[in-house]
């Protein structure tokens, strides 16, 4: 499981960077001199997405972040024929004062092609810094920046994809 992660990591992080780069905008908050950026819980709900394609390899990843503070991570990877599904249950809180994101995963199903999925249940915690990305005021994504400085990005899904997304679980 580690090689396909490793794999979707590497094919993830060349787009993340690229859709969430800004040029011409104004001053990143988290940039702004003797500032904290300043999110409210809310603005972290809905459906985020990250998406590559090398070729031969697609990865797709979903993040899910709910107002009851449940979370649901996706990520779906192909290679020639072959199909991996990794779906990651977690809950998750955001402290704004702190500007710190908390996820607690609970469980972890991994489906190899049409084989049963393996579930474990890690208890893993995950913090990270948040920085909203906008364009025109608009959000178009977000950036977590973990601990150990690794920074992970998505796109804002739509209400059409969040739909399409309840059905999938």
């Amino acid at each position: 499981m580690r090689k396909y992660l490793t794999v979707a990591i590497a094919l993830l992080a060349p787009l993340v960077l690229c859709a969430c780069s800004t040029p011409g905008t104004a001053i990143p908050p988290s940039e702004t001199p003797g500032t904290t950026p300043r999110y409210l819980k809310s603005d972290l709900y809905g459906v985020w997405y990250s998406n590559a394609d090398d070729g031969t390899s697609q990865a797709l990843a979903l993040l899910l972040l709910r107002a009851d503070g449940s979370a649901t991570d996706f990520l779906i990877l192909s290679e020639n024929n072959s199909m991996q599904k990794i779906v990651q249950q977690s809950s998750w809180s955001y402290d704004a004062e702190r500007n710190r994101f908390e996820q607690t995963v609970s469980e972890v199903s991994v489906q190899k092609g049409k084989a049963p999925a393996e579930v474990t249940h890690p208890h893993e915690v995950i913090r990270a810094s948040v920085e909203l990305v906008k364009l025109d005021n608009k959000v178009m994504g977000i950036k977590f920046k973990r601990e150990d400085g690794e920074v992970t990005g998505y796109l804002k899904g739509s209400a059409a994809m969040l739909e399409k997304l309840k059905h999938i679980q």
